[in-house]
């Protein structure tokens, strides 16, 4: 493998159980495809032999040797059928997107490449021997009441942008970086059904645009079928038919390892600022935002406090002085920022306790912001929502001075230079 490919291995760990019923089974099962007939069929047959053997379990009813044997024996055959027809859904794809600001774009989405069918007594080959006990096929059946189906999903995507080296820290659960690729699972409406976070390769290695890289995705259904008496329905919680796109999002990763010649000089890109600005006083209704800047462009104070008073948990800054980190805290408070190689911020974050806010820009080709997406997390959080602009008015160095968004809000602010 060349030293410019980044193996990236996502393995999927299921968070939230979305229904216990499974999906409506009009909908569309992108991933399982034409199979999704034959899985259905299995986790039907694996129910109605299951509930029956919880019954005799239990003691709750005198045993029926034939229904229970005749129960497992459609269970195995359903089964086999499913394996004779599981590899259809082989090269089935689905629509994978890269979140807004995120430096990759796609190169071949997250397609099906491996389909297997696990069962309660482990992975690989299930043993299946019909005897003349009739508990024997009971207990071999048996194993394949718990089957559920796994299957594992691989996409390409390509870097757009340059990558600093990544800067690895051990500790004790491993190696951490500073900055991770996250892939979401979602249904249609995009609730999220799971979501892993990780990122291996070699992090001595500065990756420019072009890079490859290579995600897997596993994922798998779940079934419950309950050892006790107070836990009684048997079902199968389809979580594969229920995926209905992949959104792919690179956090806090450090792009643009070379500024452009004409970037924008300092931490003026903080604040949407260009050319040799001195002060910049954001006009509010409820009071105004003052802030200063160096003559090479360097954030200096806010409202005449010094960026060291605001930030007194530490700042931490780039190669080129600019400001990544500033915590507000010892505790870990405050905020991160993001640029790109014209030094403007793309990624704005902000976290306070259970608080998080995120904020991502996108640029015109003249490089001033045309949307804001603003993501919030937390046990308050609030549904994703942009905000886009308009009526925008530029002062002689091209800075705007006034624009109205997309709420109906009208900003302005007043520009000083050297």
């Amino acid at each position: 493998m060349k030293r410019n490919y980044l193996s990236i291995l996502l393995t999927c760990g299921l968070l939230t159980l979305v229904s216990c019923g499974g999906s409506d089974s009009s909908s569309e099962n992108l991933i399982l495809g034409n199979i999704n007939k034959y899985v259905k069929n299995m986790y039907e047959k694996s129910n109605a032999a299951a509930a029956y053997d919880q019954q005799v379990f239990q003691n709750e009813g005198d045993m029926d040797k034939n229904k229970s044997k005749r129960l497992n024996k459609d269970l195995v055959e359903a089964y086999e059928r499913l394996m004779q027809e599981k590899d259809k859904a082989i090269g089935n794809e689905l629509p994978t997107e890269v979140r807004e600001g995120t430096p990759l774009k796609v190169v071949k989405p997250f397609t099906v490449v491996k389909v297997e069918v696990s069962s309660r007594g482990g992975w690989g080959s299930i043993e299946l021997k019909e005897g003349n006990d009739e508990m024997t096929t009971w207990l071999n059946g048996g194993k394949l009441q718990g089957a559920k189906m796994y299957v594992t999903l691989k996409a390409e995507l390509e870097l757009t942008e340059d990558i600093k080296a990544q800067k690895g820290s051990w500790s004790a659960m491993g190696t951490r970086y500073e900055s991770t690729i996250k892939c979401y699972a979602a249904t249609e409406s995009d609730s999220i059904i799971a979501n892993y976070a990780g990122i291996q390769y070699d992090y001595s290695v500065a990756n420019q645009t072009g890079t490859k890289v290579a995600l897997t995705y596993a994922l798998s259904d779940e079934s419950h079928h309950p050892f006790n008496e107070e836990e009684d329905q048997y079902y199968y919680i389809e979580k594969l038919s229920q995926i209905k796109k992949f959104t792919v999002v690179w956090e806090d990763a450090p792009i643009s390892a070379t500024l452009s010649a004409d970037a924008v000089p300092g931490e003026l890109g903080l604040f949407e600022l260009r050319g040799p600005v001195k002060k910049c006083t954001v006009i509010n209704e409820w009071g105004n935002i003052v802030r200063t800047f160096d003559e090479k462009g360097f954030w200096k104070a806010n409202d005449g406090q010094p960026i060291s008073n605001i930030y007194v948990g530490g700042i931490e800054r780039d190669e080129y002085g600019r400001i990544v980190k500033g915590m507000i805290d010892e505790e870990g408070n405050g905020e991160t920022y993001t640029y790109n190689k014209d030094g403007n911020v793309v990624k704005y974050g902000n976290v306070y306790y259970d608080s998080i806010d995120e904020t991502t820009l996108t640029y015109d080709d003249k490089g001033y912001v045309i949307k804001r997406h603003n993501v919030t997390g937390g046990v308050d959080a609030g549904a994703p929502y942009d905000v886009t602009y308009s009526d925008v008015k530029l002062d002689e160095h091209g800075n705007w001075t006034s624009r109205k968004t997309s709420e109906g809000e009208i900003e302005k602010r007043k520009i000083e230079y050297y």
